[in-house]
């Protein structure tokens, strides 16, 4: 029966690590995987210098790898996805090794489906983000916690344990609350052991596991501090840790599948039942030991299970400390997983416990089974995940849109128009494909004709005059809708330009190296005959040469400015454009007058260096377009 048992195991985690493998080959990128790669990976940001707003998005561990991936492999879905698929197999190898031992060994395949049949938590598996490689490393560090306990307490597991911990919290933040808890476990018993016994085990224990715990915490707190200080995590929940965590996340459990609501109800309150009956079960072992029938009781699962609730519960307190008394915001929906991992965790190591006492207790996990598996096959889909769904259709559209487009003479590329959800990732597929006839991509507040082509989510398309516009194809999955207006902007009209020639300076060009942060450029005073009708179009093109191409971060730079400083500031990356070393290419970037612009304001145009590296540069052209 054993046999068998572990054969459908394995053909389960064969048919879930393909899922997972096969998403993460075809799934479009989402906009925080290509703010990753846009941002970092591809600009091989190992520790930025300086913390921006959106930087909490470079979940280290995953960026280091994304580098060398990249490096060796190219750029694709499929490689940046990697790291993630390594730790999908990490995450069903050692949840099977945690629960491989059940007398049962149908709980042991019940089991199994618990813990790794979640399409959340799989999604994150497919995805290029640092959560996937954070739950597979804690799942390691899990298992290395239960065989502490199993060897007696032998120091080299306890090592093992906080080494996985401190990856997992290298790959996200997050993670830090179960690092530091699991280190705590590991601390008291070994402390307990050696003040008992006063073995060398327990010492080394104990040093070892400090030590790894010091260090990580040398390099992880002040990175997260600096985080804080520029407001990066602003993403989070305030009105209590049941409402923010526990409700969010057991809301994203259900995939947004139609459920009655009384089904989340009691999801929850069966969450809570289980943690307090594993907590009265702990208690009672501790005053009576249980003894199963017949045989000789064995404490290391029973210390796992305690492990667990400690974990839970002193996690859950972290996290309200933190919220308390540094002001950071409380955990929701997906930086909330791991919870779900414990609870499973702990949810399976009870029933294990109940069944030694009642051989019928293990269908319990038979009858949560039913509903795991028929959600995991409604919830089934190789389309999209959750989380980005509205992205799912980025690459398509693309692909629709070479088909239609049409660039205006007077001008090198083409506007298209959408909401803030789409922007990374179209930005990432223009640059990765060399889609340079696209202008860089920026989130617009409202829906307008004035750009070439719209791209929008069913919600901003009702709040246009849809007659106006030529429908090209509206997506099933997401709703979302490509087209462009019916009467398109014409500004072929010159009103205004200006240009810089390096040829025939001495060098032969404009040399932007590591003394040079901003580079000559164009100062333009609006008058009204811009502001006027809103129409006017910006031009900026260069031709570049770039010895580097991976440090080549330098950006084209669009202000507008009054006397109180820039109000609008865009920025369009020369790396986009860039394919071969030591080659003139030429750059473009164009963006429209913003509506707020008044007669008197300032424009400009430059190249931005903000990391001091080289660039060389023969021309640089402005101009205004207006409608003739």
């Amino acid at each position: 029966m054993s046999k068998h048992i572990n054969k459908i195991i394995f053909g389960i985690a064969a048919f879930l690590f393909a899922y997972t493998a096969y998403r993460a080959a075809v799934l479009s990128i989402t906009w925080d995987e290509a703010f990753s790669y846009l941002q970092f990976v591809r600009h091989e940001v190992f520790i930025p210098e300086k913390y921006e707003m959106m930087d909490a998005n470079n979940h280290f561990l995953n960026t280091w790898l994304n580098i060398y991936f990249v490096k060796w492999f190219g750029v694709s879905e499929l490689v940046l996805r990697l790291p993630s698929l390594i730790a999908h197999l990490l995450f069903l190898f050692y949840s099977y090794k945690l629960i491989q031992n059940f007398e049962n060994k149908w709980l042991v395949l019940a089991s199994f489906l618990i813990i790794n049949l979640n399409p959340y938590i799989l999604d994150f598996f497919s995805l290029s983000r640092g959560y996937g490689p954070s739950l597979g490393l804690m799942m390691t560090s899990a298992y290395y916690l239960y065989v502490y306990f199993e060897s007696g307490f032998k120091a080299k597991y306890a090592i093992y344990c906080c080494v996985a911990g401190a990856l997992a919290t290298l790959a996200n933040f997050v993670l830090l609350n179960y690092f530091i808890v699991s280190f705590g476990i590991i601390l008291i018993i070994a402390g307990y052991n050696y003040l008992k016994k006063g073995n060398n085990q327990s010492l080394m224990s104990i040093v070892a596991s400090c030590t790894i715990v010091f260090f990580s915490l040398w390099f992880l707190v002040p990175e997260a501090m600096k985080l804080k200080e520029a407001k990066a995590l602003f993403y989070g929940g305030n009105k209590g840790f049941w409402d923010d965590t526990i409700c969010t996340i057991t809301e994203r459990c259900f995939y947004g599948l139609p459920y009655p609501q009384i089904f989340e109800m009691v999801a929850k309150g069966f969450l809570l039942l289980v943690i307090a009956g594993a907590v009265v079960f702990i208690l009672y072992s501790i005053y009576k030991p249980v003894r199963p029938t017949g045989g000789k009781t064995k404490s290391s699962p029973i210390l796992f299970l305690g492990a667990l609730i400690f974990l839970i519960f002193f996690c859950s307190l972290s996290t309200l400390v933190q919220h308390h008394f540094l002001g950071t915001l409380l955990l929701i929906d997906r930086t909330a997983m791991f919870f779900v991992v414990l609870f499973n965790l702990l949810l399976v190591f009870f029933i294990n416990e109940l069944t030694k006492l009642n051989g019928k207790a293990f269908l319990i996990s038979l009858f949560i089974n039913v509903f795991v598996v028929f959600h995991f096959a409604w919830a089934f889909n190789l389309h999209y995940v959750f989380e980005w769904k509205s992205n799912a259709d980025v690459k398509q559209m693309l692909v629709d849109f070479k088909k239609v487009v049409e660039i205006p003479k007077e001008k090198i590329n083409v506007d298209i128009c959408i909401p803030l959800s789409f922007d990374q990732s179209i930005n990432f597929y223009r640059a990765v494909d060399n889609l340079t006839w696209i202008n860089t991509v920026e989130r617009n507040a409202t829906a307008n004709y004035s750009f070439d082509y719209l791209y929008l989510e069913p919600g901003e398309f009702t709040t246009i005059n849809t007659d106006s516009m030529v429908v090209f194809n509206t997506y099933p999955i997401t709703g979302n809708i490509f087209g462009k207006p019916k009467y398109p902007p014409n500004r072929s009209k010159v009103c205004y330009s200006q240009e810089l020639d390096f040829t025939k300076t001495k060098e032969g060009a404009c040399i932007i190296d590591e003394k040079i942060e901003y580079s000559q450029g164009f100062t333009y005073i609006v008058n009204d005959s811009i502001t006027t009708g809103r129409q006017v179009e910006v031009v900026f093109i260069a031709k570049v040469l770039a010895s580097e191409i991976n440090r080549c971060n330098l950006g084209i730079i669009i202000s507008f400015e009054n006397k109180k400083g820039a109000y609008v500031w865009k920025r369009a990356f020369i790396r986009d454009y860039i394919k071969q070393t030591n080659e003139w290419i030429e750059v473009s970037y164009t963006s429209l007058i913003p509506e707020e612009t008044v007669e008197g304001d300032e424009l400009k145009c430059y190249i931005w260096n903000p990391n001091k590296h080289k660039l060389l540069v023969k021309k640089m052209e402005f101009k205004l377009l207006s409608k003739p």
